[in-house]
């Protein structure tokens, strides 16, 4: 995946916090910062950011992804195509839902290529697989939130044990992650200096723009040093 515009993306730090508000209800779902959220993420395990990837717990980061791919589909219009495991071939609408594969969903409202957002069926929300699966069989995939209300509505009314033990778990995700998140940031801004220190006193164009380009990936995911 190749660098966002930095006006459109959301910082890792920001991700984890605007997750945290969503979980809690103190934030309304909006497309642009879902869709930028999910996008930092991957842009932070992508190759070009491998050295800065491996302060982050990546199982803890994917869950917080679906999660945010979860209230992505279920609240805003849109399509969805359905791949194979490897992601290169996508199975006929009406046919029989695959075991294994990738959801890849489209929202109506953005023309952005990195707005497309794509994830593992297993991981997705069994509530969500189920109202996809129904759209499937009738051989529409056009969606939108109104066919979602059973997901919704058993996130909002669910009070099992087992519920409260996930939430608390969650809670433990985005701690960690958060903290992760901060350190890193530290780390990569300190890269960040290096980079600007090497690009400001570079002779060679071509250098320096490759050095600039690094910054440019650093910024996307970890956002520009204020000091």
């Amino acid at each position: 995946m190749g660098s966002l515009e930095r006006r459109n993306s959301m910082i890792l730090s920001e991700v984890s916090q605007y997750w945290r508000e969503l979980r809690y209800g103190c934030a309304e779902p909006s497309q642009n910062k879902l869709c930028n959220s999910i996008a930092t993420i991957d842009l932070a395990f992508s190759s070009s950011a491998s050295a800065l990837s491996k302060h982050l717990s990546r199982d803890k980061w994917a869950r917080i992804r679906t999660d945010l791919f979860d209230v992505l589909v279920s609240s805003f219009p849109g399509h969805f195509l359905v791949y194979q495991a490897d992601g290169t071939e996508a199975f006929e609408p009406q046919g029989d839902w695959p075991d294994d594969g990738l959801i890849e969903f489209f929202p109506k409202r953005s023309n952005r290529k990195s707005d497309v957002a794509r994830e593992d069926i297993k991981k997705v929300h069994p509530a969500i697989v189920l109202s996809l699966r129904w759209s499937w069989a009738d051989g529409r995939n056009a969606i939108d939130s109104s066919d979602f209300e059973s997901y919704r509505d058993a996130k909002a009314t669910d009070s099992s044990e087992e519920a409260q033990i996930a939430r608390e778990f969650l809670d433990r995700i985005c701690d960690i992650c958060a903290d992760e998140a901060e350190k890193s940031t530290r780390i990569a801004h300190r890269k960040w200096w290096r980079l600007s220190s090497e690009a400001s006193s570079c002779p060679d164009k071509r250098t320096k723009n490759q050095l600039k380009k690094e910054m440019m990936d650093l910024e996307n995911v970890w956002g520009v040093p204020t000091s």
